[in-house]
């Protein structure tokens, strides 16, 4: 017989009698173990997770139980959480109150018994008769449907009977709450967050519209639509995975809300829920009770930043979080640094105090480019203001401003070195031939005079490289002359020769050092090109570019340089400014600040507001 699983589940009869035994078989090589429904093996125990273990066959006679949930079960009077066991031995596991025995059965099938632990108090029909208990359970629900008959249905009837305008309305106790504007059009379909009766509004339900994972967003934004949302709703990310979440926050502060959520543990209802901060049916005060309250649902801070960026280790010993209980205390910037540039680079956070260097294929030294009386100054001169010059190089000569102003475009070669780097290498009738940029394999071909052969055979040169007798003898010295000292692309990229064959370190430059913070360099006191406001920093005060002659510098400040302002007083400096975690940091995207004075109203993100908002911005 093949291996497979014989159950026989034991009930003992609440009155005496004759236990009711009841036998199947659980076909496969695995079996799931907890308290929901869906499992092969349902033990009906609060304190067993709904998915709490899975045990399956690893050889003739032998099982192998292992924790899924995290949760504990009992080996031998152990605690543990994974199991080898041998059928033949007869061994009894013990989940809550629940007993797994195991023995061999026919062929390779192992016989699986589940008991109660207290069986014997089972069988004794007066520990759980109604005559032994003080307060029966006839009794109570004589004593509850009573009261349910009084306030429900009997002093509404007095209400409608005997007072014209009562002050409280029969059908209010029947509601939660009303809704938020945001999740109003949800008010007569409860069933789209409320999934199952009697159990919490679960993560799933919230996620349906608004998870921002790229393989579900398109499909959360036509759920909102199908389900009659007027407003786009907002797709947000974990702060972190959710396991690591779970393991992280510690209790919250006060005896009340630790007790509050002990207890809410202890009967396995979840207090990390996004439910737990955004709090739909909250009553206002005063007012209207029936108009929606606000915009959205109401936030409630269970945490702070701190309480869970604190002795991190003693909760989530494999972190390499480094604690933050205080802005003085804030680890200083490590930030992501590239080691190796190409089609695929690869990166690395160092500690900027190490004066890290990034490989990104340039070579381009700040410090030539910024000098007031030097060869590039003059130049710039030269060009004019016709060309937007005409005076020495500044940071906004070469760094623009995204139309939000709070970051920068990419670097483009044309755009923005090609006035000064020449790609011209040949004159024909008066006419520059310019050298195609960004593609080493057009330009060997253009300087060749001609569309690189395709060799066949053995002579088939290798991906990424141009044989030299692709050349004609006359283009020949213009290729070795291009790559070489002083040539045209010698000066600004890292150019290696391996034999005849010339090769060329691709270029990526990095689009954010901290991809954990944000910075908004539209803030009128953080300056940046072209804009500085009184009391506030220049370009060169927080970025050494002036001294750097290496384009592997990393030119971002250190935390010290934002303790300047930040956390200072306005007697101290002028542009001085509070500062929290939230400056730079919000909790579902911890790379971004939290915006102030908070999300955008409900009215922009109305669908036909949004989808312009977007188009625009495309």
């Amino acid at each position: 017989m093949a291996q497979e699983f014989h159950l026989k589940l034991i009930t003992q009869r609440a009155g005496g009698g004759d236990p009711i035994v009841r036998e199947r078989e659980v076909t496969g090589l695995e079996a799931t173990i907890g308290r929901a429904p869906g499992n092969d093996i349902v033990l009906a125990d609060l304190s067993i997770d709904p998915q709490h273990a899975k045990m399956r066959f690893t050889g003739p006679g032998r099982i192998s139980i292992e924790s899924i949930s995290g949760l504990p079960f009992q080996v031998g009077g152990k605690s543990v959480q994974g199991a080898e066991l041998s059928a033949a031995s007869h061994p009894v596991v013990v989940f809550g109150e629940y007993t797994l025995s195991f023995e061999p059965s026919e062929g390779e099938a192992v016989s699986v018994t589940v008991t109660r632990e207290d069986d014997e108090h089972h069988a004794s029909p007066s520990i759980f008769s109604l005559q032994a208990k003080v307060f029966g359970r006839r009794n109570m629900a004589w004593v509850l449907g009573s009261g349910i008959l009084l306030l429900c249905l009997a002093i509404p009837m007095i209400f409608v009977l005997f007072m014209a305008n009562p002050k409280i309305h029969p059908d209010q106790q029947w509601s939660t709450g009303p809704l938020s504007k945001a999740h109003a059009f949800m008010e007569k379909d409860c069933k789209s967050c409320h999934t199952n009766a009697f159990v919490a509004v679960r993560d799933e339900a919230c996620l349906t519209c608004h998870t921002t994972d790229a393989t579900k967003a398109p499909k959360a934004l036509a759920n909102a639509k199908r389900l009659g949302s007027p407003f786009e709703p907002r797709l947000i990310a974990e702060h972190a995975p959710h396991a690591d979440l779970q393991k992280a926050t510690p209790l919250p502060a006060g005896v009340g809300p630790k007790v509050s959520t002990l207890v809410q543990r202890a009967f396995n209802h979840p207090t990390d829920r996004c439910a737990s901060c955004h709090i739909e049916h909250t009553p206002a005060k005063g007012g209207d009770p029936k108009a929606p309250l606000s915009d959205k649902p109401k936030l409630v801070v269970v945490q702070t930043c701190e309480s869970c960026h604190s002795e991190l280790k003693m909760r989530l010993g494999k972190t390499t979080l480094i604690d933050t209980p205080d802005w003085s205390k804030h680890p200083d910037f490590r930030p992501l640094v590239m080691t190796q540039a190409g089609p695929t680079p690869k990166f690395q956070r160092v500690a900027l105090d190490t004066a890290p260097q990034e490989r990104n294929g340039l070579t381009f030294p700040h410090r030539m480019h910024l000098e007031p009386l030097g060869g590039v100054a003059r130049q710039a001169i030269s060009l004019g203001k016709g060309a937007g010059y005409g005076a020495a190089l500044e940071c906004a000569s070469c760094h623009r401003r995204t139309p939000d102003g709070k970051n920068f475009q990419p670097i483009q070669m044309e755009r923005d070195c090609g006035d000064c780097h020449s790609l011209a290498y040949d004159r024909v009738g008066g006419e520059f031939r310019n050298l195609p940029h960004g593609d080493l394999q057009k330009v060997v071909a253009t300087l060749a005079g001609r569309s690189p052969p395709v060799m066949p055979g053995a002579n088939r040169a290798r991906p990424g490289q141009i044989r030299p007798s692709a050349f004609a003898a006359g283009g020949a010295s213009a290729y070795r002359a291009t790559f070489s000292r002083g040539g045209a692309c010698y000066d600004c990229h890292t150019i290696s020769w391996e034999g005849d064959t010339v090769r060329m370190a691709p270029v990526k430059l990095a689009t954010k050092y901290l991809p954990r913070g944000g910075f908004d360099h539209n803030v009128p006191e953080h300056g940046g090109p072209g804009q500085s406001k009184a009391g506030g920093f220049k370009c060169a005060d927080c970025h050494r570019a002036q001294t750097s002659d290496k384009s592997g510098d990393v030119l971002i400040p250190d935390l010290a340089k934002c303790g300047t302002c930040h956390g200072q007083t306005t007697a101290k400096i002028a542009a001085a400014d509070d500062a929290d975690c939230t400056t730079c940091h919000s909790f579902h995207t911890p790379g971004q600040p939290t915006p102030k004075p908070g999300q955008p109203p409900l009215r922009t993100l109305r669908w036909t507001e949004a989808m312009n908002r977007r188009g625009g911005g495309a």
